[in-house]
């Protein structure tokens, strides 16, 4: 339960302090007094946007802080997934700077805005004028159904098997979104292979191919190079071979009277016999060469188709060509393999679906057996609200494709008026019985949900007279298991509180504040005698008061 509100420089609030009690709390005030600012400090630590422009004093920041009672609500779960200390006592804080930054804080951590937001919904649930329109919505009133059949387990069974269906179903659009693609390119990428498989390049291949390009291009002039070496090494007369000979000779003749020269001798001889080899592999190199016209034409035409393809491929090196031809041959055993993966992922789409529906069967049945309850229940709430001949249908439709939120749309449908067939609510209650069915709704959700406060701003919009007294009943006996906040201008609901604020504004050098206080018991009979007569106290007002508070 929320136990203590805190708020410092806050719209028209410069800085005040309330204590909650359990039970019933009931606020009044005059319109335009600040009652709704309340809401607003509240919704901040709520998880909330917060907007700059609601700082009271620009230069300074804003601070809301709420402090709840959370020992028996087994939420140290929550805290521990989000790595918070666990007070049984929690804070909420929410700071806005006047640069219009904002910090959040559980328990002195800090804390983002979604996080705020989940412990919000844990611990009160804030009923505002705006969310009696959503009675209207189907998910709202799906909503209320799930709650009241407590399905969040059957949800999650059902949620897990729907994602996983939605994304085998996305995946199969993204692979026919290959295929078409895949057929559009496939002659095409045929095309690019066969010219590739044709040229059945290999790596390296190009180099060799120049290099011998090269050489067939010079061979004639290579041929004439090896007779004129040939010719100067051991054919000429005198020829180098020849007269090398001569020298090792006279070298030799030397060495007979000069002993030193017996080194120099040995390596002109090693040089001369290295010599004799050289020629020996030149000239078979040279007997090698051959002019092939044939092959050099073949060469240059094979050489051309290789640039060729390389252009066209936009690469710089022709070994490229190998990962290229291998990427499309991949490619076209993947096109031709997509009939198959289709089909493999049709049937597992088959087979989820058929599960998801089974889910959403069992699903289905569990909202569907508390319709009775809950049309029941809220036409016995009605006719003690003051609408006699209340009646409230739940029409249900199951749909053939599953959604998020299952196989079912369901539509309150509510008629005031005995002979009147159930409308939609929109076309049929006025605001006063939309009020009133909105507290019939909660008033069974609250046996449901395990919520420490229900706060309902202005939930008497559209009634007075015995119909107030008797919401106040109904907010009375909602406060006996759970605090209940009530904003109300009706003196009916006023009375029924165990504690009442009352909201005001006061003038202080120059500028209007918000403020509350708490009644005392001669305070509220004079609050409530006003609200019964106006400005103007009368006796009767203030002995109606007093009837109003048993007094």
């Amino acid at each position: 339960m929320l136990k203590q509100l805190k708020v410092q420089n806050f719209a028209l609030i410069n800085q005040l302090e309330i204590k909650f009690e359990d039970e019933l709390s009931v606020i009044t005030g005059e319109t335009g007094a600040g009652k709704s600012i309340l809401l607003g400090a509240l919704r901040l630590i709520l998880g909330e946007r917060a907007d700059h422009g609601s700082l009271m004093n620009s230069h300074e920041k804003c601070v809301v802080e709420g402090q709840f009672s959370i020992k028996d609500y087994e939420l140290e779960s929550f805290f521990s997934r989000h790595d918070l200390d666990f007070w049984e006592e929690t804070v909420l804080r929410r700071e806005v700077t006047p640069q219009g930054k904002s910090r959040s804080f559980i328990n002195d951590t800090p804390a983002t805005l979604a996080v705020m937001k989940e412990i919000g919904g844990y611990l009160v649930d804030l009923h505002s004028q705006h969310q009696s329109l959503q009675l209207n919505e189907p998910a709202f009133q799906l909503e209320v159904i799930d709650a009241l059949a407590n399905t969040s387990l059957q949800k999650a069974a059902y949620g897990k098997l729907y994602f996983s269906w939605k994304d085998k179903l996305e995946a199969f659009n993204h692979l026919q979104e290959r295929v078409q693609e895949a057929k559009r390119d496939q002659d095409y990428w045929q095309f690019q292979f066969d010219e590739l498989e044709a040229l059945d390049y290999k790596t390296g291949e190009e180099s060799e191919l120049n290099q011998e390009q090269e050489k067939l291009a010079h061979s004639e002039e290579l041929i004439q190079q090896a007779q004129e070496l040939a010719s100067l090494l051991e054919e000429a007369e005198p020829n180098a071979i020849d007269l090398l000979k001569q020298a090792k000779g006279m070298i030799e003749q030397s060495e007979r009277y000069m002993a030193e020269l017996k080194p120099l001798s040995e390596r002109f001889n090693s040089t001369l016999i290295e010599l004799e080899d050289i020629k020996q592999e030149l000239l078979e190199q040279f007997e090698s060469i051959e002019h092939e016209p044939k092959r050099l034409e073949w060469m240059e035409d094979r050489l051309g188709e290789i640039h060729r393809l390389k252009k066209k491929h936009a690469i710089e090196e022709a070994d490229q060509l190998v990962p290229i031809r291998e990427e499309l041959d991949r490619k076209l055993a993947e096109a031709g393999d997509f009939d198959a993966q289709l089909e493999s992922m049709i049937s597992e789409i088959k087979s989820l679906e058929s599960a998801l529906k089974e889910e959403g069967k069992k699903l289905s049945k569990q909202r569907l057996s508390v319709l009775p309850h809950l049309e029941v229940s809220v036409k016995e709430t009605l006719q003690g609200l003051g609408i006699a001949d209340a009646v409230l249908k739940v029409a249900h439709t199951t749909l053939e494709t599953p959604t998020a939120n299952g196989l079912d749309t369901f539509n309150f449908l509510f008629s005031a008026n005995q002979g009147v067939a159930p409308q939609k609510l929109a076309n049929t209650a006025s605001g006063g019985e939309i009020s009133r069915l909105v507290l019939a709704v909660k008033a069974l959700l609250a046996e449901k949900k395990d919520l420490p406060t229900i706060l309902f701003d202005e939930i008497d919009t559209g009634v007075s007279g015995e119909v107030a007294d008797k919401m106040g009943v109904v907010l009375s006996k909602m406060a006996q298991n759970r605090q209940v906040i009530s904003i109300t201008h009706l003196p009916q609901i006023a009375a029924k509180g165990k504690q009442h604020f009352f909201v005001y504004k006061q003038s202080d050098a120059g500028k209007t504040y918000s403020q509350i206080k708490q009644l005392s018991q001669s305070e509220r009979i004079d609050e409530l005698a006003k609200m019964l007569s106006g400005s103007k106290t009368t006796e009767a007002a203030l002995n109606n008061a007093k009837e109003l508070l048993q007094l």
